[in-house]
């Protein structure tokens, strides 16, 4: 009697063993991977990158193109990430004056980007810089503005305003650009800016921005 017990016993578990085999190789077969977490490019290093003429791609990454740092008012130089620089940018176009000022060197080439910022007519207003460090010369600017007057001070976002600080070269312990209508009471050399018609304070704000703006890397542009 015992012997026919066990025997039943044995059958009920090797039967139950059966039903759980497929069970366990379904679970061996689910095939789950794990997809590497891709971090998108921000909206700004996109518009940097069309800046300096490229685009990124699946061959052609941030980490391909660029360099992060910073420079605090004590003209301490650090290594930062993309993020930390794009917190930094951001900053700057705002009201309040920043403390620390991202750089955003441009690989295999002595070029950077130095974003200024300073106060036109109707608020903020800030620009990047393309810099080739060896040289200071202004390779590219771009400007921008929260609420400068349609048709006057917005202008300066325009091609025919930018290109008057295209190709000079920054003087990193006087004034670079001087207005047009200022010269009568200027004696220092400089380059001429005509400003925009009907926009003076924009245009005198926006000149300013630059002159003091690149001022703020000197350390980390003379060494």
């Amino acid at each position: 009697m015992r012997t026919k017990i066990t025997m039943l016993l044995l059958g009920f578990l090797l039967l139950n063993c059966k039903d759980q085999t497929p069970a366990i190789k379904q679970i061996g077969n689910t095939g789950v991977t794990q997809e590497k977490s891709i971090t998108p490019v921000p909206s700004v290093i996109n518009d940097f990158g069309e800046f300096i003429g490229i685009v990124f791609s699946d061959s052609l990454t941030v980490d391909d193109v660029f360099n992060f740092k910073k420079i605090d008012v004590s003209n301490v130089i650090t290594s930062i990430d993309m993020s930390q620089s794009v917190v930094l940018y951001n900053k700057m176009t705002k009201r309040e004056k920043a403390t620390s000022f991202p750089i955003f060197e441009v690989k295999n080439t002595n070029n950077v980007i130095l974003p200024v910022q300073g106060l036109g007519f109707g608020g903020p207003i800030w620009a990047i810089v393309l810099l080739d460090t060896n040289t200071l010369e202004i390779k590219n600017i771009a400007f921008d503005h929260f609420a400068e007057s349609d048709g006057y001070g917005s202008a300066m976002t325009q091609p025919s305003f930018e290109n008057e600080f295209i190709g000079s070269i920054t003087n990193l312990d006087d004034d670079t650009f001087v207005m047009q209508k200022n010269l009568d009471r200027r004696i220092d050399d400089g380059v001429i800016i005509d400003g925009i018609s009907g926009a003076t304070m924009t245009s005198a704000g926006a000149m300013q921005m630059v002159n003091q703006g690149l001022k703020q890397y000197k350390e980390y542009l003379r060494p």
